[in-house]
């Protein structure tokens, strides 16, 4: 029994389903903001990306072998290659079915582009921290509206995605911590950490004013005290997140916070 268990927990940790479940609810949450229907071939659209994007990354060579999630890709990567198969599948379908436009999707796949090919091919990648947070926003909370046809929903939701893209930077900041400090040397974690307390800093100020906007205009006071609480206990956390090196804390809490949000909506 708790080798199923354990066998459970790595699987929904590294095949990417739960980041791929967080790209759905995200989106379906954006579109219950502004009072729109989810549109759910877009939501299912996000998710076939998504899972596009990690399981490649799940399939390429990592510079950390000796870790649980490597060695665990290494022995399942026949379930990568059939998350890949059928997310491309899916996200096929549903572009040509749906006769969805695909100028709204450029930006999306030139960020995740930039990002898969300067990890892939080991180059110096700038801007990792406000590149991934950027690329969830716009996913999930812009381009969403545009293939949908109705951008004006973006003009209502612009408060409440500064709120979104600080509340995500602070969650990737930790993952880039933690990278980091796998990746370089003792001498430069100093510096790297005293600079990621100003970061921290200057995000929480750029989320006050996103979410204080955001609650002037009118937007769900439920969703947005949920919002609070949730940054509450991602600063209460703060010390423990910059420390650990748990995937079950990174993948399962970290990742699932981004999503755990659309419980204010039915407050």
């Amino acid at each position: 029994m708790r080798r199923v268990f354990t066998s459970t927990i790595s699987f929904l940790l590294y095949s990417n389903v739960i980041i791929t479940v967080v790209a759905g609810l995200m989106t379906f949450r954006s579109f219950r903001l502004t009072g729109f229907t989810p549109d759910f071939h877009i939501i299912g659209l996000v998710m076939a990306a998504t899972m596009v994007v990690y399981a490649v990354h799940s399939l390429a060579p990592d510079d950390r072998p000796g870790e649980a999630r490597e060695r665990w890709n290494s022995k399942h990567r026949n379930i990568h290659r059939l998350c890949l198969t059928v997310s491309i599948l899916t996200f096929v379908v549903l572009f040509f079915k749906s006769g969805i436009p695909i100028l709204p999707l450029i930006p999306a796949g030139l960020m995740t582009a930039y990002y898969m090919t300067s990890r892939l091919l080991h180059l110096r990648l700038y801007g990792k921290t406000i590149l991934l947070a950027l690329t969830w926003a716009y996913t999930t909370m812009v381009m969403p509206f545009f293939v949908a046809g109705k951008s004006e929903a973006v003009i209502i939701l612009l408060p409440v995605i500064i709120t979104e893209h600080a509340y995500i930077y602070l969650i990737c900041l930790f993952f880039d911590h933690r990278d980091e400090a796998s990746d370089t040397h003792p001498a430069s974690l100093f510096l790297f950490h005293r600079n990621i307390q100003i970061s921290m800093a200057i995000t929480v100020c750029v989320f006050l004013i996103g979410w204080l906007w955001a609650w002037h205009t009118g937007l769900s006071h439920e969703w947005l005290s949920t919002k609070a609480v949730l940054m509450l206990i991602l600063l209460a956390t703060s010390k423990y997140s910059l420390k650990t090196r748990s995937d079950l804390w990174f993948i399962g809490v970290l990742d699932g916070m981004m999503a755990l949000d659309i419980v204010g909506l039915y407050l």
